[in-house]
């Protein structure tokens, strides 16, 4: 917590000292930057209390909630809703799946819960039960591309190349291991 303490404090030494700072060059900001935050290392207590807020020290004190967002008590609300409109509740498998190799992969499947990004992402005249691919497979296809292949177009990445049979920890992680790429 310290260390964003810091940045706060220095950030707002930045913008005191230097209103026109927007309009200096790159290396003109390093060199100040780091003569700045030289000089507060020096002068700063590190056992004294925090004092700024949470949302002060991330930065995001000044940031305008859109009406869009979901709230994270809504998100709760959607969540928990979503457990008990189940129908059939079927066993969680919270073992390791066999081709998830790369633990990213295997950390970021299980943070993932398909019928709520469904239920998040879907407009009102979707119907689930009417589609092969579901909205839950493309956020996690996006998501593989972005961590694994994130130098490549997704004309390339759609080929058998990266989602052929040999692919079985992409297909797996995507939820595209039915689906036969030609």
């Amino acid at each position: 917590m310290h260390l964003k303490n810091i940045k706060y404090e220095v950030k707002k030494q930045l913008k005191i000292n230097y209103p026109g700072w927007k309009k200096l060059s790159k290396k003109q900001k390093k060199r100040i930057a780091k003569d700045v935050l030289d000089e507060f290392y020096k002068n700063y207590d590190f056992n004294q209390p925090i004092k700024n807020t949470k949302d002060e020290l991330l930065g995001i004190d000044n940031q305008v909630i859109d009406k869009n967002i979901i709230s994270l008590d809504e998100m709760e609300k959607i969540i928990l809703q979503n457990k008990s409109d189940t129908l059939l509740k079927f066993i969680n498998y919270n073992g390791r799946k066999p081709y998830l190799i790369n633990s990213d992969l295997e950390f970021i499947d299980g943070l993932l819960d398909n019928q709520v990004i469904d239920r998040l992402l879907a407009y009102s005249g979707y119907s689930p039960c009417m589609r092969n691919v579901h909205l839950h497979n493309l956020l996690r296809a996006e998501l593989l591309k972005a961590i694994k292949y994130p130098e490549i177009s997704y004309r390339k990445f759609c080929t058998l190349e990266y989602m052929g049979m040999h692919q079985k920890e992409n297909k797996v992680l995507s939820g595209f291991h039915f689906i036969k790429i030609k």
